[in-house]
């Protein structure tokens, strides 16, 4: 998938597109994202935005609303392996990270 670089202006989607739009339709679900690190984090809701000249989104999670039991979570798509279905550790999406890309 070709993705400008992000422009003054309108926000646009970028490289981790797809896989944001998985956890935009689970929103109020737990998700989990893997990340190539290896750490895996549950995510309820997200929030994002492109930097200038970024290609990838980056992401700050279980911000709205915020609860006790839920950790504020930020993290770059470029660093996500996949999103699961906690329930049936079903893969729900899947990309080969790009850790460090911006």
């Amino acid at each position: 998938m070709m993705v400008e670089p992000q422009r003054e202006g309108e926000l646009k989607p970028g490289l981790g597109a797809p896989l944001l739009e998985v956890l935009v339709e689970r929103r109020g679900q737990p998700t989990i994202v893997r990340l190539a690190s290896g750490n895996d984090l549950i995510v309820y809701d997200v929030v994002w935005g492109r930097d200038l000249g970024d290609v990838w989104e980056h992401v700050t999670a279980n911000a709205s609303p915020p609860m006790p039991d839920r950790e504020i979570e930020t993290f770059w798509m470029s660093d996500v392996v996949s999103i699961v279905d906690p329930d049936t550790r079903r893969v729900l999406a899947e990309q080969t990270a790009d850790p460090g890309a911006r």
